[in-house]
């Protein structure tokens, strides 16, 4: 056993060196950003900017494969105050100095290479131009565009991709898109464009591939197709990963194979992922079953607990989902007047659309529970400034859905240790594994949160029901908010007591409704980009080694693509 961790502790180390001697020696791309204009007709205006550092090779490029209908014209090179001379043709073969501040299109068998000349070696913003016909398709049923837009094997890895597609009308959110060749990368919808972005750096062995489905003329292409939609979404389908977290029932023999395997092949990056929370517990004889006459509950259950009754009633399936969480610490700070929400309409009736959460007056000390302060922070940086305006929560969680999906699997995690170490739910040791049991006591606090949520639904029907204090019916609200019945309880409590409402915390409904809408928007935002989150596979491009003097110092190359990455060719030459 110690024979076979030595080896494995030395092919480890074979892997760090060769790792850190290829991020040594090679040229490096901090980052490409693509800003991509379409007009009426479906014609294309890109403009790259990549940040980059070489220290070896002649020219940087950018190839784009069997272009079918589509062609690439109009490019254009600069760096700062230097534009770049654009030559009718390309010498791949030409020297550091031959290429330098000049650039040109290079046509390959299948495809074109857009190039420019590194000119000097060091750290470089370039910034690059040019124009694509036909980049939408039509199809019999729809209209398209689908290209891989960064390829793969750029011979440095990219910190950060991102990509920009816009029109002159505002892209709806409803438009069907999907991102292919970077696992957790994003691609959505977002204040009328599509925007696409990698999770971290992109790879090598990874590329960016962008499908989005448009209704029937809603561009005036020339560029036909004679398939539906569904044929080319399937076969985008073929070979593609869904987004999956690891869980607790993955099994260490799968885990440890995978470590040994990145290992072995010095190629695979280590990659950590979150475990998400599995129950495990024991309900004893009653389950999660409640009776349909259990007594209604008027007090604040667990104590006035939030996360801990979260934690129970997520556990007995009492919540209707449990990222509504989010919503009721949300409701929870404005009943405790850390934050406001604040209406800007210039004809002064609240419109959502329009609404800020004001975050920038708050004294994060006040805010000491750790998990409320982690969603305080999440929510100051989607503001930036502290005015959380419509919408940047919503872009923040499409980019950031790890971090607020964990936050939920994080808190039910803690509140079940922290049971456990009170002795309310205990522990039965186990060969492989613990076993959890609930007590009488958990049970009860159950019972605590289903009754309080069937007295507030069954509110207006109480033909005894108590007027309700201020303070409590805040209380109410914010519980109400994280079993999901925010909606129904506002809507009743603005019928029966309408000025009860306007003398809490919340000011008004509308501000109730905007804050159930708001949190909603932007857990399903994160949900979504994690479930359109995909594998990578092969593509083409980057930094060459080749030319340098009359002869050549390596050699200009790419993996040829396998036909399922014949993207272009593909939608193009059926």
């Amino acid at each position: 056993m110690k024979k076979f961790l030595r080896i494995l502790f030395l092919l480890f180390l074979s892997f760090i060196f060769i790792t850190i001697s290829k991020t040594v020696e090679a040229n490096t791309i901090n980052s490409i950003s693509m800003d991509i204009y379409v007009d009426k007709n479906g014609n294309a205006s890109v403009t790259e900017t990549w940040v980059c550092y070489a220290n070896q090779g002649t020219e940087s490029y950018h190839p784009y494969y069997s272009l079918g209908n589509s062609s690439i014209t109009n490019l254009t090179v600069s760096e700062g105050e230097t534009v770049y001379t654009t030559l009718s043709s390309w010498n791949t073969s030409g020297s550091l100095s031959d290429k330098a501040y000049k650039c040109g299109i290079n046509r390959i068998s299948n495809g074109v290479e857009l190039c420019w000349g590194i000119s000097t070696y060091g750290s470089h913003t370039y910034v690059v131009k040019y124009n694509i016909s036909n980049f939408v398709s039509n199809l019999t049923d729809s209209q398209m565009i689908y290209w891989t837009l960064i390829p793969y094997d750029f011979s440095a890895t990219i910190g950060r991709a991102y990509i920009k597609i816009y029109t002159d009308f505002k892209i709806e959110d409803t438009i069907d898109v999907w991102g292919f060749g970077n696992y957790g990368g994003t691609c959505y919808v977002y204040d009328g464009y599509i925007e696409m972005e990698s999770n971290g750096s992109l790879d090598s062995s990874e590329y960016m591939t962008i499908l989005a489905k448009f209704p029937l003329n809603t561009f005036n292409s020339t560029n036909n197709l004679n398939y539906d939609f569904e044929y080319y979404f399937t076969m985008s389908q073929e070979g593609a990963t869904k987004y999956k977290k690891e869980t607790d029932d993955d099994s260490f023999a799968d885990i440890f194979s995978t470590i040994v395997s990145a290992i072995i092949t010095l190629a695979i990056p280590f990659s950590v992922f979150t475990a998400a929370t599995k129950s495990n517990l024991d309900f004893g004889p009653m389950g999660k079953k409640f009776s349909k006459d259990i007594p209604y509950y008027r007090d604040i259950p667990c104590n006035k607990d939030l996360l801990r009754a979260y934690y129970i009633a997520y556990e007995y399936k009492i919540l209707s989902n449990k990222t509504d969480l989010l919503g009721a610490i949300i409701l929870k700070w404005l009943k405790d007047g850390l934050i406001r929400v604040e209406s800007r309409s210039s004809d002064g009736i609240f419109k959502k659309e329009n609404a800020v959460i004001i975050l920038n007056e708050t004294d994060p000390n006040r805010i000491t529970e750790r998990y409320e302060s982690r969603l305080f922070g999440y929510l100051f940086e989607a503001s930036k400034d502290g005015i959380l305006e419509n919408k940047e929560f919503e872009k923040w969680c499409r980019k950031s859905y790890d971090e607020i999906l964990d936050w939920f699997d994080d808190i039910i995690r803690d509140e079940k240790e922290k049971l456990v170490k009170e002795g309310i739910i205990t522990v039965e040791k186990k060969t492989f594994g613990n076993k959890y049991h609930a007590t009488e006591q958990l049970r009860q606090f159950a019972n605590e949160i289903y009754g309080l949520k069937r007295y507030l639904l069954d509110y207006t029907l109480i033909p005894d029901r108590q007027a309700v204090e201020v303070a409590l019916f805040e209380e109410y609200l914010v519980f109400a908010q994280m079993l999901g019945i925010a909606k129904t309880v506002a809507k009743q409590f603005k019928d029966l007591y309408p000025q009860l409402i306007a003398e809490s915390h919340f000011y008004s409904y509308d501000n109730i409704m905007f804050i159930y809408a708001y949190s909603y928007s932007g857990i399903h935002a994160a949900t979504a980009a994690q479930a359109r989150a995909q594998s990578y596979s092969a593509g083409g491009g980057g930094f060459s080694s080749g030319g340098g003097g009359g002869g050549s110092f390596g050699r200009r190359w790419r993996r040829r693509r396998f036909p399922l990455n014949f993207i272009n060719f593909i939608v193009f030459n059926y």
